[in-house]
């Protein structure tokens, strides 16, 4: 599923840069073999909140797997999903036949749903994964059916059955799904059109042979955000960045970084680097910048407490040493008194 996660990601960086575009996912796993799992599992997501769970031991699409509040999408998308669980449960036992696969567990998975813009429906779509590895896709964008497949994994259809699923698409799919969305979009649309101004910050830390400057913005929403880093005013080319995904911060927000690698002497050479965002949430870029002072100043705070350290360390061992010699000396004066005193016995004798 993290594939897909990703791919989810990616379609709604795209469209979330329109404020009046939205979409309802699908993403639906079904496992065949030993496994504790529930045969058919998956969550609704309108936009990227997630809004529904549902898998085959419920009755009905609940709210969240903890509560199980039932959440009523009416008859024709629950339709849907039967069909989809079915159906995908049909193309596993067709998928181990194929490939005469008799033991172990395996897994497919599908990613399904549509978009809307200014409240008309653009597309509907599904895409399917087995074992991990992407095998078809099905898409109909309102005038056009399309469909791609991996080698070794095409749907023999007829042209009666190719017509038939155009049709679905065309007049079922795309209508059921752009009509759920509708609904759940009015009930959740402070959360989908919220805008949560991201935080920003720019932060150093030593690295082998130089430094690694981090460009972090932080609990935003929604998750689509240009994020640079200047160099003296210049953007930094992309290629000398390392840049991760936006990722979710578990509390309905998001983050994403961009980190560069300075190297000793550009650190010398004391660039003004300047991280800027900019966001739907914001009139005007946010921007912090940094210095190479800053680098230097909190090295050096850093080396002067382990000098402390190394010194206080060395005076401990002195002072053990010291004291360990203390009792050898106090020993060897005793022993030559004994000395002295056994002499004058054995002189007076």
């Amino acid at each position: 599923m993290r594939t897909f996660w990703l791919q989810l990601m990616f379609v709604q960086q795209v469209t979330s840069s329109g404020a009046r575009q939205h979409s309802l996912w699908v993403l639906a796993t079904c496992v065949f073999g030993p496994s504790k799992l529930p045969e058919f599992s998956g969550v609704l997501l309108l936009d990227d909140l997630q809004v529904a769970y549902y898998d085959s031991t419920l009755d009905h699409p609940v709210t969240n797997s903890r509560d199980r509040t039932p959440l009523d999408l009416g008859q024709s998308a629950m339709g849907i999903v039967q069909v989809m669980h079915f159906g995908m449960r049909d193309r596993i036992a067709f998928s181990k036949h194929r490939f005469n696969q008799t033991k172990g567990l395996h897994v497919l998975q599908k990613l399904a749903g549509c978009e809307i813009q200014d409240g008309q429906p653009t597309f509907v779509m599904s895409r399917n994964s087995y074992d991990g590895q992407d095998i078809d896709s099905q898409m109909f964008n309102t005038t056009h059916f399309s469909y791609t497949t991996r080698e070794g994994w095409e749907n023999r259809w007829t042209a009666a059955k190719w017509q038939i699923e155009q049709t679905l698409y065309h007049h079922f799919y795309l209508s059921t799904c752009a009509s759920a969305l509708k609904q759940l979009l009015e009930q959740k649309k402070n959360l989908v059109t919220r805008r949560v101004r991201p935080r920003l910050r720019v932060f150093s830390r030593q690295g082998k042979g130089g430094a690694l400057l981090t460009c972090l913005a932080t609990d935003f929403y929604p998750c689509h955000i240009n994020l640079t880093l200047l160099r003296d005013g210049q953007q930094v080319e992309e290629d000398q960045l390392s840049t991760g995904p936006v990722l979710p911060n578990g509390n309905g927000l998001y983050q994403v970084r961009k980190t560069l690698v300075l190297t000793e002497q550009e650190l010398q050479r004391k660039h003004n680097y300047t991280c800027t965002a900019a966001h739907l949430s914001l009139d005007n870029r946010l921007q912090v910048s940094w210095r190479a002072e800053s680098f230097h100043s909190l090295r050096a705070r850093l080396v002067s407490p382990l000098v402390m350290v190394v010194l206080v360390l060395l005076l401990v061992l002195l002072l053990v040493l010291a004291k360990c010699s203390i009792p050898q000396e106090s020993g060897a004066h005793t022993d030559s008194v004994g000395a002295e005193s056994f002499a004058m016995v054995t002189n007076s004798s």
